[in-house]
């Protein structure tokens, strides 16, 4: 097939594609390094993939990342291929591909946007967000993360969902989709049917939402119904059981078209694209699907896309895989079709079928992005409690700071003298903890998802028994109180990305006020919209 010399409509070019042609352009597939190798530009000219998926491997600043964004088009185009599908995993906050440090903006994630209190933030980031994205060549985003987080103990999602309540989820989770398809960036909310309520990290396991439809309907699928109304380009699909959906043991959404065909296509009205998550995760393996034998299926159970990460014998091997089902009749060729129809439909929608190659890096990074991230970083800080009236800080008192990984840089940033202690603080960091602040000085404790680091919590509580005053900040998921609530001084940041970590300096030195209201519900503790606004005497 040549794209040039074809008719412009998506259905004409598909009348014009062989078999191979079509499989291709249902993968979607990482790779390694900052430049087109062999085995990538083999699978784009030979293997006719849909498109990629930038991790941070393959970023080093924004004109190589245009650079690599050219190339790979032009290879795709001068093979007769259509334009590509150029993703990424950008949802801010802790998910964050393009960062400061590779010349990018970096942006609050979605709970602390929604912590600001406004749907038009989350707009906001995500329109800025794509204009840097589009100005280097990627064109398709997996975000936003449309999970009502509303399990405490969640792993993998945590901060990446704006909250525990649906229609705020909803509410921010559409307003970023407009933010992103404004842009003509393609917006992939995931992971449906909804993985907020899990205790399990699908990379590593196979969770499962063990929930009647009638709780489904009322709380996971609210998002989702919401992004189909606004028109979401995709849907990503999750690596979790839904046994009130699809009764069959062990079977992920991912794979099943109880799911994906009878309840997004069917119930839903969903006609976008759908995308799995990457089939190179640990989920699948452990239900017994692996790589090749999972993209068979996800495409039989009604997936158009399949993701996939950097190993080309794997891509390889699932091409073969769908291949031999078309020929034994496992898949219907009609299924196929329908899924690169959707494909090339979405890629005329965005521009895609022969993409603009003129790309402007040098708007990357601008300060008027960067003010924006700041200032709504600046309305998410959330101060829960100070009974004791340790904030704001003073200029010409004795401070602490403790900080785990994850909270790196919050002491520098503060100008403060710190200790740094490892995510599961030992006996002798403790020690050498209580020994700094032996002199009675104030300890800032910045923990990261200390609920599930019993460790982290023995830190809290030896300096609290030892009758130091300490300020506890959890700098990613809020749920850290609730294993020690009889802590006075108790903030959230949601993140310690540069934005998050200047927002947290400004509240606590008191050169702002607190303003960011709770997301979620922290059981027996908060609510929802809880948060002060000023801070309190002592």
């Amino acid at each position: 097939m040549t794209v040039e010399s074809a008719p412009d409509s998506p259905a004409a070019l598909l009348n014009a594609m062989s078999l191979e042609e079509k499989i291709g352009q249902t993968l979607i597939i990482g790779f390694d390094g900052l430049s087109v190798d062999a085995g990538l530009r083999e699978m784009i000219v030979e293997r006719h993939i849909a498109g990629v998926i930038l991790f941070a491997r393959n970023v080093e600043s924004p004109r190589q990342v245009a650079d690599l964004c050219a190339e790979l088009q032009t290879i795709a185009l001068e093979s007769g291929n259509p334009g590509l599908i150029i993703a990424i995993d950008q949802e801010g906050g802790r998910v964050a591909r393009l960062t400061e440090a590779t010349g990018f903006t970096e942006f609050p994630g979605a709970m602390a946007v929604a912590a600001s209190g406004s749907p038009e933030n989350a707009r906001l980031v995500a329109q800025a967000m794509a204009r840097e994205m589009k100005a280097v060549g990627i064109n398709a985003d997996f975000a936003p993360d449309l999970d009502v987080n509303n399990n405490p103990l969640n792993p993998v999602i945590g901060v990446r969902s704006y909250g525990s309540q649906p229609e705020q989820v909803a509410a921010f989770g559409s307003a970023a989709i407009d933010g992103l398809q404004g842009e003509n960036v393609l917006a992939f909310g995931k992971h449906f049917p909804g993985h907020g309520d899990t205790a399990v990290d699908s990379h590593v396991s196979l969770p499962s939402v063990p929930h009647a439809r009638e709780r489904l309907n009322a709380v996971e699928l609210v998002p989702f119904r919401a992004a189909i109304e606004d028109s979401v380009a995709g849907i990503m699909s999750a690596h979790v059981t839904f046994p009130a959906i699809d009764p069959a043991a062990g079977r992920p959404a991912t794979l099943s078209s109880k799911v994906l065909t009878d309840l997004m296509r069917g119930e839903l009205g969903f006609s976008g694209l759908v995308i799995t998550d990457s089939l190179e995760m640990g989920a699948l393996g452990e239900a017994g699907y692996p790589v090749p034998l999972a993209a068979a299926t996800a495409l039989q159970a009604g997936a158009d896309l399949l993701l996939f990460n950097r190993d080309h014998s794997l891509h390889k091997q699932a091409f073969d895989e769908v291949k031999q089902w078309l020929a034994d009749g496992k898949i219907p060729e009609a299924r196929l079709d329908e899924a690169v129809l959707r494909i090339l439909t979405a890629k005329e929608r965005f521009g895609l079928l022969q993409p603009q190659l003129a790309l402007a890096p040098g708007q990357v990074g601008q300060a008027e992005a960067r003010a924006l991230s700041r200032q709504i970083a600046a309305q998410s800080i959330t101060l829960l409690r100070d009974q004791a009236g340790l904030l704001p800080l003073k200029k010409d008192a004795p401070y602490l700071v403790v900080e785990v990984p994850g909270a790196e840089g919050l002491g520098h940033t503060l100008g403060l003298t710190y200790l740094a202690v490892s995510d599961k603080p030992d006996a002798k960091e403790i020690q050498q903890a209580l020994e700094l602040a032996r002199d009675g000085r104030t300890v800032i404790v910045a923990t990261t998802d200390a609920n599930r680091n019993p460790q982290q919590i023995e830190l809290v509580q030896r300096l609290q028994d030892a009758g130091r005053p300490v300020i506890w900040i959890a700098m990613r998921n809020p749920y850290d109180l609730m294993a020690l609530p009889q802590v006075g001084t108790y903030l959230a940041s949601y993140g310690s990305n540069p934005p998050a970590l200047e927002a947290l300096s400004a509240v606590l030195w008191g050169q702002v006020e607190p303003q960011g209201r709770l997301p979620v519900e922290l059981p027996g503790l908060y609510q929802p919209g809880d948060g002060l606004n000023h801070f309190q005497e002592p």
